[in-house]
Formats: C-alpha cells, sequence, structure tokens
C-alpha cells in the first residue's frame, strides 16, 4: 500500500515550457530582406546588360523604369485619345536592339477604358544616351477573356517614332483610324480594313500627367 505523495515524489511532474508564440515582426523582417536582395539583384543584373534603362527621358533614376502619357487626335476615329504607357527593360531579350515590355492604358472618345499589353524596343544606344534613337512600339488588349474565347486582341495599336528628351515624338502608324471608327467605337473586324489610313502623330510626355483628368472628361461626355 502506497503512501498518498509518495507516486508523485517518485515520480515527478515534469512541467514543459509553453512554446513562444511566432514573431510576426521577425517573419515581416525576413520577408523584406528577401524583398529587398531580390530587388538588389535585379537591379544590378539591369545596371549590367541595359545600363541605358536607368537613363530613359535623358536623366538618372535609380529604378529602370519609364512612363509617359499624351493625346492621339484622329479625325477617322472620333476624336481624341488618351494613352498612358510605362515599361522597363525585356530582361529575357539580350540582342542587338534594345527591347522593352511593359503596359498600356487607352481611353477612347466615348469614355470606354482598355488596359494594353505593351512592347517594343529601340536602337542599341551607344553608352546610355538615348536621345534621338528611333522606336517602335506595339499595343494589344489584354484581356484574358479574349485569349479563352479565342478572339482577336484588338485594339492592336503601333506607335513609331524617336526620343526627344525628356519625352518621345511619335505617330501611330495608322493604327488608331484602323481600328476605330468615326464614332469612336472598336470595329467588329478589321478584315476589310485597309492596313495605312490617317496617320496621327502623338507626343508622350514624360510622366502620368492628365491622364486620369482626360478619361474622366471622355467619360463625361460619352454619357451626355
Amino acid at each position: 500500500m502506497s503512501l498518498p505523495g509518495a507516486r508523485d515524489k517518485l515520480f515527478p511532474m515534469t512541467t514543459l515550457p509553453a512554446p513562444r508564440p511566432k514573431s510576426r515582426m521577425g517573419c515581416l523582417t525576413q520577408l523584406l530582406l528577401v524583398f529587398l536582395v531580390c530587388g538588389a539583384l535585379a537591379i544590378g543584373f539591369f545596371a549590367l546588360v541595359s545600363p541605358w534603362s536607368f537613363y530613359m527621358g535623358g536623366r538618372f533614376h535609380p529604378i529602370p523604369y519609364w512612363q509617359g502619357s499624351g493625346r492621339i487626335h484622329s479625325n477617322s476615329g472620333g476624336g481624341d485619345y488618351a494613352l498612358y504607357v510605362w515599361f522597363w527593360p525585356d530582361s529575357g531579350r539580350l540582342r542587338g536592339l534594345v527591347y522593352v515590355t511593359g503596359n498600356a492604358r487607352l481611353c477612347t472618345p466615348r469614355g470606354e477604358k482598355f488596359n494594353l499589353t505593351f512592347g517594343g524596343n529601340f536602337d542599341k544606344p551607344a553608352g546610355v544616351d538615348l536621345n534621338g534613337q528611333r522606336v517602335g512600339f506595339y499595343m494589344h488588349n489584354q484581356s484574358a477573356a479574349r485569349r479563352v474565347l479565342g478572339k482577336d486582341l484588338r485594339p492592336e495599336l503601333e506607335l513609331r517614332g524617336k526620343w526627344s528628351n525628356p519625352d518621345m515624338v511619335l505617330d501611330d502608324n495608322g493604327s488608331i483610324a484602323r481600328n476605330f471608327g468615326a464614332d469612336g467605337k472598336l470595329f467588329e473586324s478589321v478584315a476589310r480594313r485597309p492596313y495605312m489610313g490617317e496617320v496621327s502623330p502623338v507626343t508622350l510626355h514624360e510622366g502620368k500627367g492628365d491622364f486620369d483628368a482626360a478619361c474622366a472628361a471622355a467619360s463625361q461626355n460619352s454619357h451626355h
């Protein structure tokens, strides 16, 4: 017969330390460090293979990125179109020409808005100076639904011209008139449309500019 408490003395209970709660701040710090390291590696890579990308527009900026906006007036296309583009070097293109990739937004005179995939190239600069270099860009609808349904990716726009720091002086190579009617509405099909119609000039000024205001104005006018 055992005495009360004898078992506890022979086999004392061991109290395990409570697990420490994971520090949210520690996880966030680690994620931030990973992000900063990846960003530094990416910037270092661009500095090595595309140093010109830090001087787009004629001045140094620490991130290899450029944005610009402007208006395209087309009589054949029904009025003024607001365009905003932003792009960076295409790291997968290590060939002779200078390639870029990015996105764009287009607002029509009807107030319709299109999100576009942006890409293109320009002549390889001597050093980092892009001023006067010829450029060629293309844009097309980035709608995933249109891709799934196998539809074309209109509007498909083109821009041709050159850098004139800090801006780009371009024209649309007839692409607004090819994609939009005199009412500013996107054509159902361009199969019978002439490839080259009215060519409309456009200057993309560095920065976003009045793009949002131009879109809002076009949307209000379309409802009157």
